[in-house]
């Protein structure tokens, strides 16, 4: 009796290990940027079906509209028509979480955590530790949403945030 509810649990525990791993697991694809649809969902070329995929961690403040315009800007400057590779965290009732990275590597979603256009978003991805160090990094910089005086900004612009210069941005930084 012992040895049968030790045979159980052990195959329960080995159910959810097996669940919970795949659920995590990344895949990677080429793929083309080709339209965005806000500051964190872009439209991309998969084996020539158009898809839209959601940057994983990647969310907004509330009451700062400005930002999510700002990150739609600088996916459009910096990635659109490019061919980049997608790494898929997760896919939940078929939205895609992804990072998009170039081929030497470097992510837009870090990118734009590391310059303040956005904060993280764990909604749907969990922890991305990487993504984490961009906006902590941020952060302490007081840069971008991060920026003490943004509020400031916001109120002598009539309600809108600072711009963001997306010549001075690309995912080489």
């Amino acid at each position: 009796m012992i040895l049968g509810f030790i045979a159980i649990a052990a195959l329960a525990i080995g159910l959810i290990y097996l669940t919970l791993r795949s659920s995590s697991t990344t895949s990677t694809q080429i793929v083309d940027v080709v339209g965005t649809v806000d500051g964190r969902t872009v439209e991309v070329l998969v084996n020539k079906v158009k898809e839209r995929v959601i940057l994983a961690g990647i969310g907004f403040p509330p009451g700062d509209p400005r930002s999510e315009q700002d990150c739609a800007e600088v996916v459009e400057e910096v990635v659109m028509g490019r061919r980049l590779y997608m790494e898929v965290f997760k896919e939940i009732s078929g939205c895609r979480y992804v990072t998009l990275n170039s081929s030497n590597g470097d992510c837009l979603n870090e990118m734009m955590l590391r310059k303040g256009l956005a904060r993280y978003e764990s909604t749907g991805v969990g922890f991305i530790g990487k993504l984490v160090e961009a906006e902590t990094k941020a952060r302490n910089e007081g840069i971008g949403v991060w920026d003490q005086n943004r509020a400031l900004f916001r109120h002598l612009a009539g309600g809108q945030a600072e711009g963001v210069d997306v010549d001075s941005l690309s995912v080489e930084d």
